[in-house]
């Protein structure tokens, strides 16, 4: 019995985890952001019920974006981030535990969604290109 009760506790954990490690990451958004985010991640997850969409980064340190920005590995061209000051967080569609790129996944659907909601979407910028970024402009 016990180890029918450890499995189950086990098989579940990690979904449980990792639920806890998103909602800990919308908690480091600004209220006005964090409403409008959870209402994108709960539609997005309505709209594609068997993708999996996970939250990557939300927000920042000033001394992160330093580094990224030094070392080029960012995507953003900017000192300051929308993350540093959160508002913004990197979606992604995942399977098999890789981010897909743009061509393998919904990704215009979704930031159709982010912008009916107020959100700016990375996919319609030119350079540099994000179409895993979202932010909320106008929050001070």
């Amino acid at each position: 019995m016990f180890k029918k009760i450890l499995f189950i506790i086990m098989l579940f954990m990690p979904l449980k985890i990792r639920a806890m490690d998103e909602q800990a990451k919308l908690n480091q958004l600004k209220p006005e952001a964090k409403e409008v985010f959870t209402q994108f991640l709960q539609e997005a997850r309505e709209t594609f019920p068997k993708q999996k969409i996970i939250v990557a980064e939300v927000y920042r340190t000033q001394a992160r974006q330093d580094k990224l920005f030094e070392k080029g590995s960012s995507t953003t061209m900017v000192r300051v981030s929308m993350h540093t000051k959160r508002l913004a967080a990197d979606i992604y569609f995942v399977k098999n535990g890789k981010i897909l790129p743009y061509e393998k996944a919904p990704y215009l659907i979704l930031g159709r969604i982010a912008e009916r909601l107020g959100l700016t979407w990375g996919g319609r910028w030119k350079v540099p290109f994000d179409p895993g970024h979202y932010e909320l402009r106008g929050v001070k």
